[in-house]
């Protein structure tokens, strides 16, 4: 039976997911990968430690499989918006600045202050954010002259594996949607936005590819040290969430997907770009499918808060447990429902949806004596779904119509997670039978790249099934519902403390 083998570049790790074309799981693996942070605001990665873990994963799936010869095409899932900057010789001038970093702020609202909002939007389908390509570019050429001038080429961080495997340079429509140098509806780039940014259009990939199209054909030295057929044909891949979108079936209008990763995210599927007009930090982009576009809302510090809560306050439990995530929901889910008013504001390092926010942090709001570490987690499992239900009522304030939820990424594995999400989203959520969501869908695009499925939906049909539905409960929801309310007081009520907080650093430093 054919298979194929998908790579998802997450910021957390590598992982590594090999599918047959009936969806059975033939082999996985993963490597962990750390975030730099060298100022307050800034994130960044080494992408040659992006290619050690890439190495790695993939040695121990294909290890792990019985049928590595059976492999047919190789696809991509990656981390969105990082900009990977490659010399002449094609080696990493730096660190990529990735998707979290909030530096290029004054260069967006240059940006923002040069063009016609509308005419932007109708180019590029959103506002531009500090975490686009385009304002971070701007930022390196003000702020780092002697790397911009070395730059030869940018490519997204999914990009550069590929690269790394096949020696072709490309870039596909998914992650430059997010680039504010795309014609979004035209799937094409937009040379006005390079001319009047004065940023060269040549030192972007010229290949600009569909999400399943082949981009190169695997490296025979390569697939020596991976013990995989030389030639393979390696696909374009998507952005982690459109690659998201396919793994979980978000392929037609009115399905949403959410994703407890690093960030969150609320995506959805539409026949046309969705351009919401408030300026709310959404994201529309191309789909991962041909005429399809899709749109997200995005919370930078989602399964991120509970991994900083991990490491922080339950730092012992790291040596103590194999598995220290479900230790703190067990405790979890001994706390009431809506911890006693204990709320969780989940910004970290900023936000985007709905506040688009760098200056905002996050903290407990409301403890008393009566609170312990069973409140305090759960309602970081909580703060992150009220997060996300922001983006959710953002798309229905648009006259979405919500048909279906999936849920997917590290929080869909806890039972009480899903079931918050349920309670407080107050709508059914579907779990599929493979948890994996982007290398799913990097798995489905390689089989599609491949020839062997004829269409994106043909082959979610053969791979992906519904494993489970969870239902909301009508007496939480309502609880959630009046709790909801009280979260959405909390930014406007501390926006001016945290920009006073910001302030007081700065100077500082």
């Amino acid at each position: 039976m054919k298979c194929f083998l998908g790579i998802d570049a997450g910021t957390s790790g590598i992982k590594v997911l090999i599918l047959d074309e009936v969806g059975n799981i033939r082999g996985n693996g993963y490597s962990e990968c750390d975030v730099i942070t060298p100022h307050p605001g800034w994130a960044e990665q080494n992408p040659l430690d992006w290619w050690a873990a890439c190495d790695k994963a993939v040695r121990q799936a294909v290890a792990s499989c019985q049928c590595p010869e059976e492999i047919v095409g190789i696809g991509f899932s990656g981390q969105m918006q990082g900009v990977v900057c490659l010399d002449k010789n094609d080696e990493p001038i730096g660190n990529c600045i990735i998707w979290l970093d909030q530096r290029a702020t004054a260069e967006t609202q240059e940006i923002d202050s040069a063009f016609d909002i509308d005419e932007m939007l109708r180019l590029n389908a959103s506002y531009c954010l500090n975490s686009y390509w385009a304002p971070k570019l701007l930022w390196l050429k003000k702020n780092a002259p002697k790397d911009y001038d070395k730059i030869y080429k940018v490519v997204f961080p999914k990009d550069y594996l590929r690269f790394r495997m096949t020696g072709e340079i490309a870039a596909e429509v998914s992650d430059c949607s997010m680039s504010y140098l795309l014609d979004v509806p035209g799937r094409k780039w937009a040379d006005r936005m390079f001319r009047e940014l004065d940023i060269p259009k040549n030192i972007v990939p010229k290949t600009l590819l569909e999400s399943q199209s082949i981009a190169g054909y695997l490296r025979r030295d390569i697939a020596a040290e991976w013990g995989l057929k030389a030639g393979i044909p390696v696909i374009a891949g998507a952005g982690d969430q459109p690659a998201n979108g396919v793994g979980t079936g978000i392929i037609e209008e009115g399905s949403i997907g959410v994703s407890i990763g690093t960030s969150g995210v609320v995506f959805g599927c539409s026949d046309k770009p969705l351009i919401i007009k408030e300026r709310a930090a959404t994201y529309s982009m191309c789909h991962a499918i041909p005429d399809k576009w899709c749109f997200l809302g995005l919370a930078l510090s989602s399964g991120g808060s509970f991994k900083w809560l991990r490491n922080t306050v339950f730092e012992e439990y790291k040596d103590k447990y194999t598995s220290p995530y479900d230790e703190m929901t067990k405790l979890a889910s001994s706390a009431e429902v809506g911890c006693e008013g204990l709320m969780f504001i989940p910004y970290l390092n900023g936000d985007k949806t709905p506040i688009n926010d760098e200056k905002a942090r996050g903290g407990w709001i409301g403890l008393s004596h009566r609170h312990g570490l069973a409140e305090m987690t759960r309602s970081v499992m909580e703060g992150v779904t009220y997060s996300l239900r922001d983006s959710i009522e953002l798309m229905r304030n648009e006259g979405l119509k919500i048909k279906r939820v999936v849920t997917s990424g590290g929080g869909s594995k806890s039972e009480l997670w899903r079931q918050i999400q349920a309670d407080i989203f107050g709508c059914d959520i579907e779990i599929m039978n493979i948890e994996e969501g982007p290398a799913a869908g990097a798995c489905i695009l390689a089989g599609v790249g491949a020839g062997v499925f004829g269409s994106v939906k043909e082959g979610c049909d053969s791979i992906l099934k519904i494993k489970e539905v969870i239902q909301p409960n009508p007496e939480r929801v309502k609880l959630y519902n009046e709790y909801y309310e009280s979260y959405r007081m909390l930014y406007p009520a501390l926006k001016d403390f945290f920009a006073r907080q910001s302030g007081i650093i700065a100077r500082k430093k």
